[in-house]
Protein backbone atom coordinates (compact mmCIF):
# COMPACT_ATOMS: atom_id res chain seq x y z
CA UNK A 1 0.00 0.00 0.00
CA UNK A 2 3.07 2.01 0.73
CA UNK A 3 4.01 2.36 -3.42
CA UNK A 4 -0.06 2.64 -4.61
CA UNK A 5 -0.12 6.51 -4.95
CA UNK A 6 3.12 6.98 -6.91
CA UNK A 7 2.16 3.59 -9.15
CA UNK A 8 -0.93 4.72 -9.99
CA UNK A 9 0.23 8.65 -10.64
CA UNK A 10 2.83 7.02 -13.09
CA UNK A 11 0.24 5.25 -14.78
CA UNK A 12 -1.97 7.93 -15.30
CA UNK A 13 0.98 9.91 -16.64
CA UNK A 14 2.65 7.31 -18.78
CA UNK A 15 -0.93 6.87 -20.47
CA UNK A 16 -2.00 10.62 -20.52
CA UNK A 17 1.25 11.10 -22.77
CA UNK A 18 0.42 8.10 -24.72
CA UNK A 19 -3.15 9.76 -25.35
CA UNK A 20 -1.33 13.26 -26.52
CA UNK A 21 -1.66 13.03 -29.82
CA UNK A 22 -5.58 11.65 -29.79
CA UNK A 23 -6.32 14.43 -27.94
CA UNK A 24 -4.54 16.73 -29.91
CA UNK A 25 -6.57 15.68 -32.68
CA UNK A 26 -9.67 15.61 -30.83
CA UNK A 27 -9.12 19.17 -30.05
CA UNK A 28 -8.28 20.59 -33.03
CA UNK A 29 -11.33 18.77 -34.64
CA UNK A 30 -13.63 20.56 -32.21
CA UNK A 31 -11.79 23.97 -32.49
CA UNK A 32 -12.16 23.57 -36.43
CA UNK A 33 -16.23 23.25 -35.55
CA UNK A 34 -17.38 25.61 -32.87
CA UNK A 35 -21.19 25.78 -32.54
CA UNK A 36 -23.18 28.14 -30.50
CA UNK A 37 -24.89 27.95 -27.22
CA UNK A 38 -27.97 26.00 -28.01
CA UNK A 39 -26.92 24.45 -30.78
CA UNK A 40 -24.54 21.88 -29.91
CA UNK A 41 -25.93 18.93 -32.20
CA UNK A 42 -23.06 18.06 -34.26
CA UNK A 43 -20.70 18.78 -31.24
CA UNK A 44 -22.37 16.31 -29.22
CA UNK A 45 -22.50 13.60 -31.68
CA UNK A 46 -18.68 14.12 -32.47
CA UNK A 47 -18.23 13.31 -28.44
CA UNK A 48 -20.62 10.41 -28.52
CA UNK A 49 -18.68 9.01 -31.18
CA UNK A 50 -15.49 9.53 -29.72
CA UNK A 51 -16.94 7.82 -26.26
CA UNK A 52 -18.09 5.26 -28.12
CA UNK A 53 -14.71 4.60 -29.67
CA UNK A 54 -13.50 3.96 -26.16
CA UNK A 55 -16.29 1.27 -25.72
CA UNK A 56 -18.69 3.43 -23.45
CA UNK A 57 -22.05 4.03 -23.83
CA UNK A 58 -23.05 7.54 -24.46
CA UNK A 59 -26.14 8.73 -22.32
CA UNK A 60 -27.74 11.84 -24.35
CA UNK A 61 -29.46 14.75 -22.25
CA UNK A 62 -32.51 16.41 -23.38
CA UNK A 63 -32.52 17.37 -27.28
CA UNK A 64 -29.08 15.23 -27.89
CA UNK A 65 -27.36 18.03 -26.60
CA UNK A 66 -24.62 17.19 -24.26
CA UNK A 67 -23.56 13.84 -23.37
CA UNK A 68 -21.98 11.79 -20.62
CA UNK A 69 -20.61 8.69 -20.16
CA UNK A 70 -19.98 6.18 -17.04
CA UNK A 71 -16.85 4.22 -16.21
CA UNK A 72 -17.36 1.86 -12.92
CA UNK A 73 -14.79 -0.14 -11.30
CA UNK A 74 -16.59 -3.08 -10.52
CA UNK A 75 -18.23 -2.67 -7.12
CA UNK A 76 -18.97 1.20 -6.73
CA UNK A 77 -20.79 2.37 -4.09
CA UNK A 78 -24.42 3.41 -4.63
CA UNK A 79 -23.99 7.80 -4.72
CA UNK A 80 -20.60 7.62 -5.08
CA UNK A 81 -19.70 8.60 -8.44
CA UNK A 82 -17.08 11.21 -9.38
CA UNK A 83 -18.16 13.93 -12.30
CA UNK A 84 -15.74 15.07 -14.60
CA UNK A 85 -17.56 18.36 -16.20
CA UNK A 86 -16.20 20.11 -19.74
CA UNK A 87 -18.22 22.35 -21.61
CA UNK A 88 -18.74 22.45 -25.53
CA UNK A 89 -20.26 25.73 -26.65
CA UNK A 90 -18.44 28.42 -28.51
CA UNK A 91 -18.40 32.22 -28.63
CA UNK A 92 -20.07 34.45 -31.69
CA UNK A 93 -16.74 35.41 -32.15
CA UNK A 94 -14.83 35.39 -36.32
CA UNK A 95 -11.42 33.62 -35.48
CA UNK A 96 -8.40 35.80 -36.44
CA UNK A 97 -6.45 32.30 -36.00
CA UNK A 98 -3.70 31.48 -38.69
CA UNK A 99 -3.29 28.07 -37.44
CA UNK A 100 -4.46 25.05 -39.80
CA UNK A 101 -7.10 24.43 -37.20
CA UNK A 102 -8.74 27.81 -36.98
CA UNK A 103 -12.49 27.87 -37.34
CA UNK A 104 -13.97 26.96 -39.94
CA UNK A 105 -17.89 28.39 -39.09
CA UNK A 106 -17.97 32.33 -40.00
CA UNK A 107 -18.57 34.69 -36.99
CA UNK A 108 -18.02 31.51 -34.31
CA UNK A 109 -14.70 30.39 -32.74
CA UNK A 110 -13.91 28.66 -29.10
CA UNK A 111 -12.34 31.68 -27.63
CA UNK A 112 -12.63 30.48 -24.07
CA UNK A 113 -11.00 26.84 -24.10
CA UNK A 114 -13.95 24.41 -24.00
CA UNK A 115 -12.64 22.67 -26.94
CA UNK A 116 -9.96 22.20 -24.64
CA UNK A 117 -11.82 21.48 -21.65
CA UNK A 118 -13.77 18.85 -23.39
CA UNK A 119 -10.90 17.45 -24.73
CA UNK A 120 -9.11 16.87 -21.66
CA UNK A 121 -12.72 15.23 -19.81
CA UNK A 122 -12.18 12.62 -22.84
CA UNK A 123 -8.63 12.08 -22.36
CA UNK A 124 -9.57 11.38 -18.54
CA UNK A 125 -12.00 9.24 -19.55
CA UNK A 126 -10.05 7.08 -21.80
CA UNK A 127 -6.85 6.73 -19.32
CA UNK A 128 -9.30 5.61 -16.65
CA UNK A 129 -11.11 3.26 -19.20
CA UNK A 130 -7.20 1.75 -19.89
CA UNK A 131 -6.98 1.49 -16.62
CA UNK A 132 -10.06 -0.34 -15.95
CA UNK A 133 -9.69 -2.51 -18.54
CA UNK A 134 -6.09 -3.31 -17.32
CA UNK A 135 -7.13 -4.26 -13.79
CA UNK A 136 -5.66 -0.79 -12.29
CA UNK A 137 -8.60 0.55 -10.39
CA UNK A 138 -9.93 0.01 -7.21
CA UNK A 139 -13.25 -2.05 -7.57
CA UNK A 140 -15.19 0.94 -5.99
CA UNK A 141 -14.55 3.49 -8.44
CA UNK A 142 -16.74 4.88 -10.05
CA UNK A 143 -16.72 8.71 -12.52
CA UNK A 144 -19.29 10.13 -14.89
CA UNK A 145 -17.83 12.22 -17.75
CA UNK A 146 -20.09 15.11 -18.35
CA UNK A 147 -19.74 16.89 -21.58
CA UNK A 148 -22.19 19.99 -21.14
CA UNK A 149 -23.91 22.83 -23.47
CA UNK A 150 -24.69 26.15 -23.11
CA UNK A 151 -21.94 27.47 -20.53
CA UNK A 152 -21.71 31.00 -22.03
CA UNK A 153 -25.72 31.38 -21.71
CA UNK A 154 -25.71 29.82 -18.55
CA UNK A 155 -28.23 27.13 -19.20
CA UNK A 156 -26.53 24.42 -19.97
CA UNK A 157 -25.69 23.62 -16.42
CA UNK A 158 -29.49 23.09 -15.59
CA UNK A 159 -29.94 21.08 -18.42
CA UNK A 160 -27.33 18.11 -17.68
CA UNK A 161 -28.86 18.14 -14.56
CA UNK A 162 -32.31 17.91 -15.54
CA UNK A 163 -31.78 15.26 -17.75
CA UNK A 164 -30.01 13.71 -14.75
CA UNK A 165 -26.11 14.00 -15.25
CA UNK A 166 -25.78 14.38 -11.70
CA UNK A 167 -28.04 11.16 -10.04
CA UNK A 168 -25.74 9.11 -8.10
CA UNK A 169 -23.21 11.49 -8.13
CA UNK A 170 -21.70 12.66 -4.77
CA UNK A 171 -18.50 15.29 -5.62
CA UNK A 172 -17.72 17.51 -9.27
CA UNK A 173 -14.99 18.46 -10.82
CA UNK A 174 -14.12 20.79 -13.61
CA UNK A 175 -11.11 22.53 -15.16
CA UNK A 176 -11.11 26.20 -16.97
CA UNK A 177 -7.88 27.07 -18.78
CA UNK A 178 -5.86 30.27 -18.22
CA UNK A 179 -3.87 32.22 -20.41
CA UNK A 180 -1.98 34.07 -17.55
CA UNK A 181 -0.82 31.26 -16.57
CA UNK A 182 2.56 28.70 -17.63
CA UNK A 183 1.67 25.47 -19.08
CA UNK A 184 2.77 22.87 -16.89
CA UNK A 185 0.88 25.08 -13.66
CA UNK A 186 -2.54 24.91 -11.72
CA UNK A 187 -4.23 27.58 -9.96
CA UNK A 188 -6.65 26.71 -7.29
CA UNK A 189 -8.61 28.62 -4.71
CA UNK A 190 -10.57 27.27 -1.65
CA UNK A 191 -14.56 29.18 -1.58
CA UNK A 192 -15.20 31.88 -3.81
CA UNK A 193 -13.80 31.29 -7.03
CA UNK A 194 -16.12 33.03 -9.41
CA UNK A 195 -18.59 35.65 -9.51
CA UNK A 196 -22.42 35.06 -9.27
CA UNK A 197 -24.49 37.42 -12.05
CA UNK A 198 -27.66 38.36 -12.14
CA UNK A 199 -28.32 39.81 -16.11
CA UNK A 200 -30.95 42.89 -16.13
CA UNK A 201 -32.61 44.77 -18.28
CA UNK A 202 -34.48 48.37 -17.43
CA UNK A 203 -37.18 50.03 -19.58
CA UNK A 204 -37.64 53.76 -18.96
CA UNK A 205 -40.56 55.42 -20.33
CA UNK A 206 -42.23 58.53 -20.62
CA UNK A 207 -43.52 61.65 -23.01
CA UNK A 208 -41.53 62.02 -26.03
CA UNK A 209 -41.71 65.71 -27.42
CA UNK A 210 -38.88 68.23 -29.11
CA UNK A 211 -35.17 68.06 -27.87
CA UNK A 212 -35.65 72.11 -27.94
CA UNK A 213 -38.54 71.74 -24.99
CA UNK A 214 -37.25 68.79 -22.43
CA UNK A 215 -39.49 70.90 -19.83
CA UNK A 216 -42.48 69.03 -21.22
CA UNK A 217 -41.73 65.50 -21.99
CA UNK A 218 -40.39 62.59 -19.74
CA UNK A 219 -36.23 63.58 -20.37
CA UNK A 220 -36.14 59.83 -20.17
CA UNK A 221 -32.41 60.17 -21.83
CA UNK A 222 -31.70 62.50 -18.59
CA UNK A 223 -33.08 60.00 -16.39
CA UNK A 224 -31.50 57.01 -17.57
CA UNK A 225 -28.38 59.18 -17.42
CA UNK A 226 -29.46 59.62 -13.61
CA UNK A 227 -30.46 56.33 -13.34
CA UNK A 228 -26.75 54.90 -14.55
CA UNK A 229 -24.93 57.32 -12.51
CA UNK A 230 -26.59 56.05 -9.24
CA UNK A 231 -26.95 52.43 -9.68
CA UNK A 232 -22.88 53.16 -10.24
CA UNK A 233 -21.72 55.25 -7.70
CA UNK A 234 -24.66 53.81 -4.78
CA UNK A 235 -24.26 49.71 -5.36
CA UNK A 236 -20.62 49.51 -4.22
CA UNK A 237 -20.76 52.10 -1.58
CA UNK A 238 -24.04 50.60 -0.19
CA UNK A 239 -22.23 47.40 1.13
CA UNK A 240 -18.89 46.21 2.60
CA UNK A 241 -16.54 46.64 -0.07
CA UNK A 242 -14.61 42.89 1.53
CA UNK A 243 -17.73 41.62 -0.49
CA UNK A 244 -17.89 42.85 -3.89
CA UNK A 245 -20.47 44.17 -6.00
CA UNK A 246 -19.49 44.93 -9.39
CA UNK A 247 -22.31 46.28 -11.57
CA UNK A 248 -21.96 47.05 -15.18
CA UNK A 249 -24.40 48.26 -17.94
CA UNK A 250 -23.80 47.22 -21.52
CA UNK A 251 -26.21 47.96 -23.62
CA UNK A 252 -28.58 51.23 -24.32
CA UNK A 253 -30.96 51.85 -26.85
CA UNK A 254 -32.89 55.51 -27.29
CA UNK A 255 -33.75 57.71 -29.73
CA UNK A 256 -34.04 57.81 -33.57
CA UNK A 257 -33.07 61.52 -34.00
CA UNK A 258 -30.66 64.53 -32.43
CA UNK A 259 -33.35 66.83 -31.93
CA UNK A 260 -35.94 64.43 -30.09
CA UNK A 261 -36.66 63.05 -26.42
CA UNK A 262 -37.73 59.84 -27.37
CA UNK A 263 -39.99 58.10 -25.33
CA UNK A 264 -38.90 54.82 -24.50
CA UNK A 265 -34.58 54.19 -23.22
CA UNK A 266 -33.97 50.80 -22.76
CA UNK A 267 -30.82 49.35 -20.83
CA UNK A 268 -29.34 45.81 -19.91
CA UNK A 269 -26.47 45.10 -17.93
CA UNK A 270 -25.14 42.62 -15.21
CA UNK A 271 -24.79 42.77 -11.52
CA UNK A 272 -21.80 40.28 -10.64
CA UNK A 273 -21.41 39.32 -6.57
CA UNK A 274 -19.35 36.81 -4.52
CA UNK A 275 -22.52 36.00 -2.32
CA UNK A 276 -26.28 35.71 -2.43
CA UNK A 277 -26.36 38.14 -0.08
CA UNK A 278 -24.72 40.75 -1.69
CA UNK A 279 -26.84 39.90 -4.71
CA UNK A 280 -29.70 40.21 -2.68
CA UNK A 281 -28.67 43.43 -1.59
CA UNK A 282 -27.84 45.04 -4.90
CA UNK A 283 -31.51 43.99 -6.24
CA UNK A 284 -32.83 45.57 -3.49
CA UNK A 285 -30.99 49.08 -3.52
CA UNK A 286 -31.71 48.67 -7.69
CA UNK A 287 -35.38 48.92 -6.82
CA UNK A 288 -34.64 51.81 -4.37
CA UNK A 289 -33.02 54.29 -7.00
CA UNK A 290 -35.99 53.04 -9.24
CA UNK A 291 -38.54 54.18 -7.28
CA UNK A 292 -36.65 57.36 -6.43
CA UNK A 293 -35.96 58.10 -9.77
CA UNK A 294 -39.43 58.16 -10.63
CA UNK A 295 -40.20 60.60 -8.10
CA UNK A 296 -37.62 62.86 -9.41
CA UNK A 297 -38.78 62.39 -13.34
CA UNK A 298 -42.17 62.07 -14.73
CA UNK A 299 -41.38 58.73 -16.16
CA UNK A 300 -42.11 55.05 -15.17
CA UNK A 301 -39.13 52.97 -14.41
CA UNK A 302 -39.22 48.81 -15.00
CA UNK A 303 -36.25 46.41 -13.89
CA UNK A 304 -36.44 43.00 -14.66
CA UNK A 305 -34.02 40.28 -14.10
CA UNK A 306 -33.47 37.18 -16.64
CA UNK A 307 -30.83 34.31 -15.99
CA UNK A 308 -28.63 34.21 -12.89
CA UNK A 309 -25.51 32.56 -12.01
CA UNK A 310 -24.78 31.70 -8.56
CA UNK A 311 -21.02 31.82 -7.70
CA UNK A 312 -18.95 28.98 -8.23
CA UNK A 313 -17.79 28.40 -3.77
CA UNK A 314 -14.77 25.50 -4.09
CA UNK A 315 -15.79 22.86 -1.50
CA UNK A 316 -12.54 22.82 0.39
CA UNK A 317 -12.02 19.04 0.59
CA UNK A 318 -12.93 18.35 -2.70
CA UNK A 319 -10.48 21.27 -3.78
CA UNK A 320 -7.69 19.82 -1.28
CA UNK A 321 -7.85 16.49 -3.53
CA UNK A 322 -7.89 17.72 -6.43
CA UNK A 323 -4.95 20.04 -5.58
CA UNK A 324 -2.72 16.91 -4.39
CA UNK A 325 -3.69 15.05 -7.81
CA UNK A 326 -2.51 18.49 -9.78
CA UNK A 327 0.39 18.37 -7.44
CA UNK A 328 1.50 14.46 -8.61
CA UNK A 329 1.37 15.83 -11.91
CA UNK A 330 3.87 18.81 -12.21
CA UNK A 331 4.82 19.20 -8.70
CA UNK A 332 4.11 21.17 -5.84
CA UNK A 333 5.99 23.68 -6.90
CA UNK A 334 3.87 24.19 -9.69
CA UNK A 335 0.09 24.30 -8.40
CA UNK A 336 -0.39 28.19 -7.23
CA UNK A 337 -2.37 29.75 -4.99
CA UNK A 338 -5.01 32.07 -6.43
CA UNK A 339 -5.38 35.28 -4.28
CA UNK A 340 -8.40 36.83 -5.30
CA UNK A 341 -11.69 35.03 -7.32
CA UNK A 342 -12.75 36.01 -10.40
CA UNK A 343 -15.56 38.51 -10.88
CA UNK A 344 -16.21 36.98 -14.13
CA UNK A 345 -19.03 33.92 -14.19
CA UNK A 346 -18.99 30.01 -14.62
CA UNK A 347 -22.15 27.92 -14.65
CA UNK A 348 -20.43 25.11 -12.97
CA UNK A 349 -21.35 26.91 -10.13
CA UNK A 350 -25.30 24.94 -10.84
CA UNK A 351 -23.14 21.69 -10.12
CA UNK A 352 -21.81 22.98 -7.33
CA UNK A 353 -25.44 23.71 -5.97
CA UNK A 354 -26.27 20.32 -6.12
CA UNK A 355 -23.05 18.97 -5.08
CA UNK A 356 -19.72 19.18 -3.28
CA UNK A 357 -17.84 20.72 -6.31
CA UNK A 358 -14.34 22.49 -6.97
CA UNK A 359 -12.94 24.02 -10.50
CA UNK A 360 -8.96 24.38 -10.90
CA UNK A 361 -7.41 26.72 -13.67
CA UNK A 362 -4.93 24.81 -15.48
CA UNK A 363 -1.87 27.10 -17.37
CA UNK A 364 -2.04 26.78 -21.33
CA UNK A 365 0.80 29.41 -22.16
CA UNK A 366 3.62 28.24 -23.89
CA UNK A 367 6.66 30.70 -25.69
CA UNK A 368 4.73 31.18 -29.19
CA UNK A 369 1.21 30.41 -27.98
CA UNK A 370 -1.70 30.61 -25.91
CA UNK A 371 -0.76 33.97 -24.15
CA UNK A 372 -3.71 35.91 -25.92
CA UNK A 373 -6.47 36.57 -23.16
CA UNK A 374 -9.81 34.76 -23.13
CA UNK A 375 -12.76 36.26 -25.22
CA UNK A 376 -10.41 37.52 -27.84
CA UNK A 377 -10.40 36.54 -31.80
CA UNK A 378 -6.62 35.54 -31.34
CA UNK A 379 -6.68 33.37 -28.57
CA UNK A 380 -5.34 29.54 -28.79
CA UNK A 381 -4.18 27.33 -26.45
CA UNK A 382 -0.48 25.65 -26.24
CA UNK A 383 -1.53 22.11 -26.68
CA UNK A 384 1.56 20.32 -24.28
CA UNK A 385 -1.21 21.22 -21.23
CA UNK A 386 -3.68 18.95 -22.52
CA UNK A 387 -2.34 15.64 -20.77
CA UNK A 388 -1.50 17.67 -18.11
CA UNK A 389 -5.09 18.38 -17.36
CA UNK A 390 -6.65 15.01 -18.52
CA UNK A 391 -4.05 13.44 -15.82
CA UNK A 392 -4.93 15.53 -13.17
CA UNK A 393 -9.13 14.72 -13.13
CA UNK A 394 -7.89 11.29 -13.79
CA UNK A 395 -6.16 11.21 -10.50
CA UNK A 396 -8.40 13.25 -8.60
CA UNK A 397 -11.32 11.36 -9.65
CA UNK A 398 -9.39 7.60 -8.10
CA UNK A 399 -8.71 9.79 -5.07
CA UNK A 400 -12.38 11.02 -4.51
CA UNK A 401 -14.01 7.56 -5.26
Amino acid sequence: MVNEVPDISRVVLQRAQTLSPRMRQIRRFLHQAPELSEQEFATTAYLADRIAELDLTPQYAGGRRGVWADIDGGAPLPGRRVAMRGDIDALPLQTQLEACYASQTAGVMHACGHDAHATMVWGATAILKLMRDAGELPTTFASRSIFQPAEETSTGGIHMIDAGALQEVHCAIALHVDPSRNVGTFGFRDLAFTAGCDVFEMELTGTAGHGARPHLTGDTVGAAAAWIHEVYSRLPRSYDARDPIVVNVGQIQAGAAANIVPAKVSLSGTVRTLSLEAAGHAKDQIDRISQALQLRYPVEVKVTYGRHTPPVINDPLINAAFRIAAARVVGEENVHQIDQPSMGAEDFAFFGSKVPAAMMRIGVAGIEIGQQPLHTPTFDIDEAALPYGAAALALAAIDLR
